[in-house]
């Protein structure tokens, strides 16, 4: 990111040199940033690229101390759905290259399964090939619409798509593991549940 913010000053440096000369140096050290700048930075075997909604802004706090020496690159926001994090993954994916990917995406979209699938066959094309993605399984209450037909979209890119783990959210909800308040978010101890699930379906790879 301090990348993006130092080439962004360059131009603006190569517009005021329309009217004034640009020093030697300042010219030399926006061309070297400019070259690093073309290409994505590799992130390392431990990093992890946080996507996703409310669920994933919820869980963040608990996922870090649970993920030990891991950078967490956070594009979590309130509110989106998945074609929204698909322009997240888009904006990260200039930076870092990352080898875990954990998704909260799904909960915010339509009920129409077909429409979903075409969306997570988009959001995997844009991820690396050797990623591992951590995908949560959806609930929500009955005024967002049905969700049981994108948890079976969830399930069947699973089997097609090795990368994907698929962690039953829906699950440990039903069966009283975790308490959502709202019949959506949940509470604190629901997040470090979470949490937790996402730890360990990293730990054990893909």
């Amino acid at each position: 990111m301090r990348a993006r913010t130092e080439v962004r000053g360059c131009r603006q440096a190569a517009g005021r040199g329309r009217r004034r000369r640009t020093g030697l140096g300042t010219a030399l050290g926006c061309a070297l940033l400019a070259l690093a700048g073309a290409a994505p930075a590799w992130a390392g075997d431990s990093d992890v690229l946080v996507v996703g909604d409310s669920l994933a802004v919820g869980t963040l706090p608990y996922l870090g101390p649970m993920l030990g020496g891991r950078t967490i690159v956070n594009a979590a926001k309130n509110g989106i759905t998945t074609p929204q994090g698909m322009k997240l993954v888009r904006r990260e994916l200039r930076v870092v290259t990352p080898k875990t990917v954990v998704i909260s995406l799904g909960t915010n979209d339509g009920s129409d399964p077909r429409r979903f699938s075409d969306r997570v066959r988009r959001t995997m094309a844009l991820l690396p090939q050797n990623a591992c993605v951590i995908w949560a399984t959806i609930i929500r209450p009955p005024r967002k619409g049905d969700y049981r037909g994108l948890n079976r979209v969830l399930n069947a890119a699973k089997r097609r798509d090795p990368r994907i783990r698929v962690i039953n959210w829906e699950h440990a909800v039903s069966v009283g593991a975790v308490f959502l308040p709202d019949g959506l978010h949940a509470d604190a101890a629901g997040y470090r549940y979470r949490s937790a699930m996402i730890t360990s379906a990293i730990e054990a790879g893909c």
